[in-house]
């Protein structure tokens, strides 16, 4: 009979089991995260037209630099490509408000 049960498996694959190494990198990884969601945010409130000279700042460059952009800043560049459409405004606000948020629940380092 088995008696590995539902949470039993999510203890084992969570914070708990993780090494001190990988945990430094999950806080990490969260931090950077962090940083790059209220640096957006704080753009999209204060002076959006910044982010708008980002977004034409990264379309001027080379496609493979660009997809390397986008691999590694997916949710930021979605964000900002979601905030250059010509979109109402409280539809951009809240998916791009959303895409930050999401962002952040996925990158909690504790589980």
């Amino acid at each position: 009979m088995e008696t590995t049960t539902t949470t039993t498996v999510a203890k084992a694959t969570g914070w708990a089991t993780q090494t001190p190494g990988e945990k430094v990198f999950s806080v990490a990884v969260f931090g950077l995260s962090t940083v790059a969601s209220v640096a957006f945010a704080y753009y999209l409130f204060t002076d959006p037209t910044k982010l708008t000279d980002l977004w034409a700042w990264t379309r001027s460059l080379p496609l493979l630099v660009q997809l390397v952009i986008w691999l590694l800043c997916l949710p930021w560049m979605a964000a900002l490509w979601i905030w250059s459409m010509p979109w109402a405004f409280a539809v951009r606000i809240v998916l791009v408000v959303s895409i930050l948020v999401f962002t952040e629940y996925l990158m909690w380092p504790v589980k």
